[in-house]
């Protein structure tokens, strides 16, 4: 494996060689193990702020929470289409989230 192979480094091992397999391979594992190990950090991140907020404020996000379905459905049965039902949701939107 000289110069006559390949001129540049190799994916981010930073070895010389001369097909594509080689980086390949050596790409698979480490590189792969590492975008999982990131992934894997984000998703129990996500999981814990998930926590976090339950305890936290768990009834007042239950409460908006059904407010914005109630209006949801309101709407999509037609029920929201004049501007007091609008008005009246905003409302009750405002006193879930207080």
């Amino acid at each position: 494996m000289g110069e006559e192979c390949c001129k540049g480094n190799c994916c981010e091992s930073g070895k010389e060689c001369c097909n594509d397999r080689c980086c390949e391979e050596e790409k698979s594992m480490g590189v792969m193990i590492m975008k999982h190990a990131n992934e894997a950090w984000e998703e129990l991140m996500k999981e814990k702020m998930k926590m976090a907020y339950e305890k936290a404020i768990g009834d007042k996000m239950n409460k908006t929470a059904q407010v914005g379905v109630e209006a949801c459905i309101k709407y999509w049965g037609n029920k929201m289409n004049e501007k007091g039902a609008w008005t009246e949701f905003e409302e009750k939107l405002r006193k879930a989230m207080m």
